[in-house]
């Protein structure tokens, strides 16, 4: 961390740097955690076989049993969070235009690697503004210039488009919003089964909400720098 310290002139690269440090924190203290859960939950597989073993009707082995699946929705949940940690918001002025959010499945984990678009309601992409690959965490950000921002209206609706190889589709949750200039909107989107398996994330394998989901993008730092 290199904090200048010096004043009005440093204080948003001391903010940023403090900001990085936390996050940076942050994400070391939640592979900690992790790494303790799956620890316990080895311990309390093995205790389970040793019992099953030496007293198969003991009562202790459905107690454990019951430990080890609360265990392995907390690692899931720890996992979650790691990735949201992992998100850095791009620093955009009052007078840009920002759309980001994270793709994800029913779990509130990132799917696999696809790209994310802004459309118009008739499929058409978004002057200026190009296609986006999403991040290991899902997340996707549009940073749209103020003349680009300008031309849009209450009457033009835009939705997101996540797309993989051939195959596109358009969830519900970001579709037909506007925009205003100077303004930051959140559009997370969580993926569904049918909508996994045309994109080709998931095959055949449904997926199933492990645990509640963390604190979504709306609810992470976000970082303006002056114009």
């Amino acid at each position: 961390m290199n904090i200048m310290n010096i004043g009005i002139e440093s204080a948003k690269h001391d903010t940023q740097e403090l900001f990085e440090a936390n996050q940076a924190e942050r994400s070391r203290l939640l592979a900690s955690v992790r790494d303790l859960q799956l620890a316990t939950r080895l311990l309390v597989q093995v205790e389970a076989q040793r019992l099953a073993v030496r007293a198969p009707g003991d009562a202790r082995i459905g107690r454990l049993a019951a430990t080890e699946r609360t265990l392995r929705e907390r690692v899931s949940v720890l996992g979650t969070e790691m990735e949201v940690a992992a998100i850095r918001v791009p620093p955009v002025s009052k007078t840009d235009t920002l759309v980001h959010g994270r793709i994800t499945d029913d779990a509130q984990r990132a799917p696999g690697r696809v790209t994310a678009m802004l459309v118009r309601a008739d499929g058409s992409a978004l002057e200026g503004v190009k296609a986006v690959e999403v991040d290991d965490a899902g997340y996707y950000a549009f940073v749209i210039d103020p003349e680009a921002a300008a031309k849009l209206t209450e009457q033009d609706k835009l939705s997101v488009v996540v797309q993989r190889g051939d195959m596109h589709v358009a969830p519900t949750a970001a579709s037909n919003f506007t925009l205003k200039a100077g303004t930051v909107a959140v559009k997370d989107v969580a993926l569904g089964d049918a909508e996994l398996k045309r994109l080709q994330l998931r095959g055949d394998v449904s997926v199933k909400a492990a645990a509640a989901p963390p604190a979504t993008v709306a609810k992470a730092t976000r970082t303006r720098k002056d114009s």
